[in-house]
């Protein structure tokens, strides 16, 4: 009799989210057979049967220690012995391992921290690699685009006109799948490094994130208030980002402090600002300790910090003084959100935009 076989075309970024998917289509009663360039699969029909599945790689470095070489017939003995079993392997060597889920015995292949690492860090090291590869082919053009540049000056038509335009597509299309590799890199790590039930407890969660652009503080209290009342209590934040957890708790309002308004505070008090002249990164997190020590004195309790930029308090609306006069409520928060090196870039902009506009016009 002729097996029956199932295929179906499917992408997933995510390898955790792609295994629960193969999880669920053996309970249907298809298992996993193949798979070519990681989303056209192939399944085989058979009983339904809660499986568990896995995914790891073994592809080697350039120069191997014999510990690298002997690593895959290692790890794989040792799942075998743990009742996993070999599936596929796609083209870029990611190996699927399944095992019948069994009450009383460890159903994860990576069941404690320091395996978990491991695994994560597989992952990262190779989209991050990845991401080097492009952005050293992406130099190495452009270096070259600009030698016949400089030899084009003094030949003419060495170069020719399509090559500048080869360049300039490779470098856009160099960067952009630089920036996915590195995202993906992140993304594996952060999955791997937790168990199967902490990852499936994140993905049932009713936390939630919302992407927004918020530029003054009033705007910023106003919009947590109202997540707030709607019963999320905001856990970290990021320029345009922020991430709530869902939990009814007391009524909450919020205030956001900086360098800035913190030696506003220290001026009012006749003491000596935070202007740390080696500090060219803004790294320098003393005024941070002092802005934790004035909320804490007044209240309010410390919620999660935009980078080195801003702190974000929050407080019981009658238990709590205000940490910074209302006339700020209403300013800008551009450093807050775009930070020391954005803002350079925003002036150094300005300023050739200018320059270039003055010479366009006198030249004319």
């Amino acid at each position: 009799m002729e097996k029956q076989r199932l295929k179906k075309w499917k992408w997933y970024v995510s390898l955790r989210k792609e295994c629960q998917w193969l999880e669920h289509m053996a309970r249907e009663g298809w298992f996993l057979e193949n798979i070519w360039f990681g989303f056209s699969y192939t399944f085989q029909k058979g009983e339904p049967k809660n499986m568990m599945y896995e995914v790891d790689r073994f592809n080697l470095p350039k120069k191997p220690t014999l510990e690298e070489i002997k690593h895959k017939e290692i790890f794989m003995e040792m799942a075998r012995e743990l009742g996993w079993s070999e599936v596929t392997h796609d083209e870029i060597l990611n190996y699927y391992l399944c095992k019948e889920e069994k009450e009383g015995e460890i159903n994860e292949l990576y069941n404690d921290e320091n395996s978990r690492t491991l695994h994560a860090a597989k992952y990262k090291l190779f989209f991050h690699k990845k991401m080097q590869e492009l952005i050293f082919w992406s130099c190495v053009l452009v270096i070259l685009d600009l030698l016949l540049s400089v030899l084009n000056l003094f030949w003419n038509s060495v170069t020719p006109g399509w090559y500048h335009y080869f360049t300039l597509t490779y470098v856009v299309v160099c960067n952009v799948c630089s920036l996915f590799y590195w995202k993906m890199g992140i993304k594996q790590e952060r999955e791997f490094l937790l168990s199967k039930d902490e990852w499936e407890k994140q993905q049932n969660s009713t936390d939630k994130v919302i992407r927004k652009l918020i530029i003054t503080t009033r705007g910023l209290n106003r919009f947590l208030c109202r997540q707030e009342k709607e019963g999320y209590l905001l856990t970290q934040v990021t320029a345009t980002k922020y991430y709530f957890e869902k939990k009814k708790d007391l009524d909450w309002i919020y205030t956001m402090d900086s360098r800035y308004l913190t030696n506003q505070r220290q001026k009012n008090r006749q003491m000596q600002r935070f202007q740390d002249k080696k500090d060219k990164l803004g790294i320098n997190n003393d005024w941070q300790i002092q802005s934790l020590k004035d909320a804490q004195q007044r209240g309010w309790e410390f919620v999660c910090a935009l980078e080195n930029r801003a702190l974000i308090y929050k407080g019981v609306a009658q238990e709590v003084e205000t940490l910074n006069d209302k006339k700020y409520d209403n300013s800008l928060r551009g450093i807050s959100l775009i930070g020391d090196y954005g803002l350079t870039l925003l002036l150094a902009g300005g300023v050739g935009a200018l320059v270039g506009g003055l010479v366009a016009f006198f030249n004319i």
